[in-house]
């Protein structure tokens, strides 16, 4: 038996726990690879399928999982109060949809491509462990088509449809677009018609159907054998599976799995294939939901999920329902999910206190076309309803839309990483709000994108944080949040009200630190928005330290295109925003620019360069505590849970006020320091972290924050840490 190490509070329950096994209130249902359904279910003897062991459980029972063992896992009802876990040595177990196929035969019309058997409809293939994707034209490595009509849902003409050799009407027809048709959504479509050689008709499976749509948005067409002319692309057709291998792949001893459906439709939405496993009140630890493509996890009752790993999901990995509260998922890594991590809709009356916590979300939604049709898709966390749910001390890294979403009152997110959000769409943030009374606080928001590499022409909206502008939202509080290098406005603050913006640290956004907005001429919206401002340190950077990325601006929506110049403020002069005071203006020289005002509704603009002419300009100003830094300024933040002295770059820095700095300074966790100089320092870093991560690295991080993995192993062979989760929640809560 190993030893596990515990805090006081940990053992005493520990203890308890063990000792109400022991009088013989729980089973456990062991299950393995080569078991046989029938079996008594012990290490000895164990079963072959979750599914039959779910059938024996009684209430209370726990059901474990041999570790390194793979398990087919769809549409099974985990109800009755039980525990999934892990039990012996190894690799989390794995719960998966997909099934291992061979490929004996080769296509004579490509020999490299190799084909085998596959009865029902692929819709997702993997090899050695990766998703590899459909064949499409123009191949991965060249890019996008891009449409040249205007406000059509239907239809996209492109000239450069001819330049594909061999052309002719009708190619396409029977395959589809995968379109990025607006700035935030894409949509994967039916060609029902390719008409003319510039021009292909659009099914209306799976549109959004709103009239807009831009010259110069991205597309690619797919799910044509002809288009299977390069390494990892797939096709499958009338029952063969055909793959070109990847070039890391050895097409003699390769591992290929497949995803199969019975539906003939080929673009049935994910959601409505079988789910893998339904709970209505289950512990779920140790586990790894892999390969599936509708909804890995659906949550209808409350459930934890702990130490968990969701990882090539199609849809989304965890659903929580109506039902499902409270929940917890904690430390868990949810990777390479093409849609959606967690969402939901839950009761808003229900019991509150759903908590998402110390989980890692790395490429999430990051894969161009794959993530859904529409709006609201491919993001960490969609909370569209809950009651007072908190997302906290999480990681987010490479999400294609927003980080997080919230879509409903009262919700928290606090002491998050958020790294290159908005990849793959544009016009949303990192944390981007629908609702009142949120509270977001002590965040670190680095880099988010705001995608115009594939998109029409549009502004650069990739934001650190912005509650929405359609409707009177209030009472929202950012709080001490630090962002860096945002592709649109730090903190993005339009038609909102009686919010408190205190004690956030932006630097180098591409259009301003703070924005600030009416942003609609509605004469019912109010336009005294009634805010608390203070307290606020908003830095612009030249030259900048932001990432570059490509852009498509060659028809630009107001040409001839010019970048706008950043700027720390930027507000709309008719609007009473309420108070503003006690804020630091940092630029290294006037032209970096401090406060911009955009008279409305001309669009003119003009640059306030000193305290007085802002005090003359907006009557909600304040120059209580305020002052303008002539310097260059440098960020230090502390993404840890502890207190540190944070080492001060070479040079001669002081703090925004004067005050001049040892050779280290103190910050706080999750909280930041500005430092500034008359001299610029180099491009990189461009910050200085406190756990000494590069968040600009491919992949900074590989798990989540406090990985108390030692802590929390299965030391004992019939399952402790399931015991834990489940019976804690029954001692604590009397359920």
């Amino acid at each position: 038996m190993t030893r596990i190490q515990q805090t006081p509070l940990r053992s005493v329950l520990i203890v308890i726990l063990l000792s109400v096994t022991a009088t013989g209130f729980a089973t456990d249902w062991h299950v393995a690879p080569g078991g046989i359904d029938g079996a008594s279910g012990t290490p000895a003897n164990p079963l072959a399928t979750l599914a039959h062991a779910v059938s024996r459980a009684s209430s209370g029972d726990h059901i474990l999982l041999l570790r390194g063992g793979t398990y087919h896992a769809l549409d099974v009802n985990v109800g009755n109060d039980l525990a999934i876990g892990a039990y012996g040595e190894g690799d989390l177990p794995i719960l998966t949809a997909s099934v291992e196929v061979s490929l004996p035969g080769t296509w004579p019309q490509n020999t490299a491509v190799r084909t085998g058997p596959v009865s029902e409809r692929v819709v997702t293939c993997y090899v050695d462990g990766r998703f590899v994707p459909l064949a499409r034209y123009p191949n991965k490595d060249v890019g996008f088509l891009r449409v040249d009509n205007d406000d059509e849902w239907d239809r996209i003409v492109d000239s450069d449809l001819a330049m594909r050799p061999g052309v002719t009407p009708g190619r396409w027809t029977g395959a589809q677009v995968r379109w990025r048709r607006w700035s935030w959504w894409w949509e994967t479509r039916p060609v029902a018609n390719h008409s003319a050689v510039d021009t292909l008709e659009l099914s209306g499976d799976g549109r959004v159907d709103i009239l807009i749509s831009d010259p110069g948005s991205g597309y690619f067409i797919d799910n044509d054998l002809d288009e299977l002319d390069a390494p990892g692309e797939w096709h499958w057709r009338d029952g063969v599976l055909y793959l070109y291998p990847p070039v890391w792949a050895d097409p003699s001893s390769m591992e290929v799995q497949v995803v199969t459906t019975s539906s003939a439709d080929p673009l049935v939405d994910h959601e409505t294939e079988p789910t893998g496993l339904v709970s209505t009140g289950t512990a779920f630890d140790s586990v790894h939901f892999s390969r599936f493509y509708g909804i890995a996890l659906k949550l209808n009752g409350p459930a934890t999920v702990e130490n968990c790993t969701f990882s090539e999901i199609e849809s989304t990995a965890l659903n929580y329902t109506w039902n499902s509260q409270p929940f917890a998922v904690q430390r868990s890594v949810f990777r390479d999910v093409r849609n959606i991590a967690i969402k939901g809709w839950a009761d808003a009356t229900a019991p509150a206190g759903s908590l998402i916590e110390r989980n890692l979300f790395l490429r999430i939604g990051s894969e161009p076309g794959y993530g859904g049709n529409g709006p609201w898709h491919a993001a960490g966390v969609i909370i569209g309803q809950a009651n007072a749910a908190v997302v906290r001390l999480n990681r987010f890294v490479d999400t294609g839309y927003a980080g997080i979403i919230l879509g409903s009152d009262g919700q928290t997110v606090e002491r998050n990483v958020f790294v290159r959000s908005m990849g793959t769409l544009n016009d949303g943030a990192a944390i981007y709000t629908n609702c009142n009374a949120s509270v977001i606080r002590e965040n670190i928001i680095l880099d988010t994108i705001g995608n115009l590499e594939f998109s029409h022409p549009w502004w650069p909206m990739g934001h650190g944080i912005w509650p929405e502008f359609l409707e009177e939202f209030r009472d929202t509080q950012i709080v001490n949040n630090t962002l860096y290098g945002n592709n649109g406005h730090g903190i993005f603050l339009p038609n909102n009200y009686h919010c408190t913006i205190s004690g956030n640290v932006i630097l180098d956004s591409r259009r301003a630190g703070l924005g600030l907005y009416r942003f609609n001429d509605d004469p019912g919206f109010d336009p005294n928005q009634d805010h608390t401002i203070v307290n606020n340190k908003l830095a612009s950077v030249a030259p900048t330290r932001r990432i570059v990325r490509p852009e498509n601006l060659s028809h630009w929506w107001l040409p001839p295109y010019t970048e706008p110049v950043p700027v720390a403020l930027e507000y709309e002069t008719t609007v009473d925003y309420g108070i503003m005071s006690h804020t630091t203006f940092i630029a290294p020289s006037s032209d970096a620019g401090v406060i911009r005002v955009e008279p409305y509704p001309n669009g003119s603009s003009y640059e306030i360069d000193s305290l007085a002419a802002w005090m003359a300009d907006a009557p909600w100003a304040d120059s209580t505590g305020s002052l303008i830094a002539r310097a260059h300024a440098f960020l230090l933040f502390n993404d840890t849970e502890t207190a540190s002295n944070m080492v001060v770059p070479e040079g001669v820095w002081t703090l925004p006020d004067g005050t001049p700095v040892g050779e280290t300074v103190f910050v706080q966790p999750f909280r930041s320091t500005v430092l500034i100089s008359a001299s610029a320092p180099p491009s990189t870093p461009p910050y200085s972290t406190a756990s000494g991560i590069d968040w600009r690295s491919e992949t900074p991080v590989s798990t989540y924050l406090g990985n108390d993995a030692a802590i929390f192993s299965d030391g004992f062979e019939t399952g402790t840490t399931i015991r834990w989760s489940i019976s804690v929640k029954r001692l604590l809560t009397g359920n």
